[in-house]
C-alpha cells in the first residue's frame, strides 16, 4: 500500500523529531518511508566526492549484497544524472528512455525505475537520496512524489548542516580551550593553567601529606638575546627551550611558562634523589639550544616540600604562592652566584 502525502508528512515529522534514536536510525526509517511512499525496492543515501559514489545508508531486498561503505564509479551511477540536473529526476522505465537506455548505470545494474534528488550543503552537491527498482514503475511519477522526495531531502540537508556546524563548534571549543590554557608561543601550559593545575594538585597532596618539588627556571641573559638578535630570534629561543625542557618530563610532571623567559616545573611525588636527577637533566637539556655557536644556559631555583610537615597550611593558594616565592628566592641566589646553575632550598 502506497503511503499518502498526509501519511508521509506525519511520519516524517515523527521520524525527524525522534532524536533519541540517533541519526543513523532516523535515516534508515526515512528511507523505509520513501520505499513505502514510492513502492520501490532500493533506497540509498549516498555521498559523492571526487568522482566516487559511496553508499552511506541503504535499505535493499534481502540478498542483494549492497552495504554502507560500498563504492562505485560516480559516472556509472544514476546519481550522475541526478547531480548533473541539480534537481529531482524521476524515470519510470529506463530501458525505454532514449536519454538513458545506454547509460553505463543501466547497462551495469539494469534498474528500470528511479527517483532521486541531490543533497546540498552550502550550495554544493554532496550526494543523493534515491529510490529505485529493477521493475518498471507502474504509473508515472507525479508532482506529489517529487514534493515528498524533496521534503525528505530537505530534512537530511538541514540535519547534515546542523551536524557539520556542531562539529565545527566542537573543534572551535577545543581550540579555544587549548588557547585558554596553553602559551601561544611555546605550546606549554600558560600561567592560568599553571595556577589551576597546581592548586588542584596541592589540595590533593595536602590531604595525602605528599612530597614534591617546584622550580622556577630562567633563561640566562635573555634580554641580551633580544637586544642583539631581535625578538624573532628570542621567540625561537623560547620555543626551543620550552620543548627541550618538556622533552625531559613525563606525563605526571608539569611545566608552564610563568612569564617572559621564566618557566615553572612541578614535580609531585617521587623521591628527592629522583627529583634532583630530573632537575639536573632539565639544566643540561637547554645545551641543545645553540645561539651564535654557543649553547643557551638556564638558572634554576628549586623548592622541595613535604606536606607532612605543613599541616597548618590550609589555603592552597597561599601554599602555592609561598612555594613559588621560595623557589624564586633560590633562583635569585643562582643568578647571584653566576647563573647557569641549580640552587635548592626546602620549604
Amino acid at each position: 500500500m502506497v503511503a499518502t502525502s498526509e501519511t508521509v508528512i506525519r511520519r516524517l515529522y515523527q521520524i525527524t523529531n525522534d532524536y533519541q534514536k540517533g541519526f543513523d536510525i532516523q535515516i534508515t526509517q526515512l528511507i523505509m518511508l520513501g520505499l513505502e511512499r514510492f513502492n520501490l525496492d532500493i533506497g540509498i543515501l549516498s555521498r559523492v566526492e571526487n568522482d566516487v559514489y559511496t553508499v552511506l545508508h541503504c535499505v535493499t531486498p534481502e540478498g542483494m549484497g549492497l552495504n554502507p561503505g560500498d563504492t562505485f564509479d560516480y559516472n556509472a551511477t544514476y546519481c550522475q544524472i541526478t547531480c548533473s540536473s541539480f534537481g529531482p529526476v524521476a524515470i519510470e522505465n529506463m530501458g525505454k528512455d532514449d536519454r538513458y537506455a545506454k547509460h553505463p548505470a543501466y547497462e551495469a545494474f539494469g534498474l528500470e525505475s528511479y527517483i532521486g534528488v541531490p543533497i546540498f550543503i552550502d550550495d554544493e552537491v554532496v550526494g543523493t537520496l534515491n529510490f529505485s527498482s529493477a521493475i518498471p514503475y507502474e504509473r508515472s511519477f507525479a508532482e506529489v512524489d517529487i514534493d515528498a522526495l524533496k521534503l525528505m531531502a530537505s530534512w537530511i540537508e538541514v540535519e547534515l548542516i546542523r551536524r557539520k556546524q556542531e562539529e565545527r563548534l566542537k573543534e572551535l571549543n577545543v581550540k579555544l580551550e587549548y588557547q585558554a590554557f596553553n602559551d601561544a608561543l611555546t605550546g606549554v601550559a600558560n600561567r592560568r593553567c599553571m595556577f589551576k593545575t597546581i592548586h588542584s594538585d596541592i589540595e590533593r597532596m595536602l590531604l595525602a601529606e605528599g612530597k614534591g618539588s617546584i622550580a622556577v627556571l630562567d633563561i640566562d641573559h635573555f634580554k641580551q638575546v633580544n637586544d642583539k638578535y631581535g625578538h624573532q630570534v628570542g621567540d625561537d629561543v623560547l620555543k626551543k627551550t620550552a620543548q627541550a625542557l618538556k622533552s625531559r618530563l613525563t606525563d605526571m610532571d608539569f611545566i608552564a611558562r610563568f612569564g617572559g623567559e621564566e618557566f615553572v616545573v612541578w614535580l609531585p611525588e617521587r623521591s628527592v634523589d629522583e627529583r634532583e636527577q630530573i632537575f639536573s637533566k632539565l639544566h643540561q637539556s637547554v645545551s641543545e639550544v645553540v645561539l651564535d655557536r654557543g649553547p643557551i644556559t638556564i638558572s634554576i631555583g628549586v623548592c622541595h616540600f613535604d606536606f607532612a610537615q605543613k599541616k597548618n597550611l590550609e589555603c592552597k593558594r597561599t601554599v602555592l604562592e609561598y612555594l613559588i616565592d621560595r623557589a624564586d628566592s633560590a633562583l635569585y641566589e643562582a643568578k647571584k652566584q653566576g647563573r647557569d646553575r641549580i640552587i635548592t632550598v626546602s620549604s
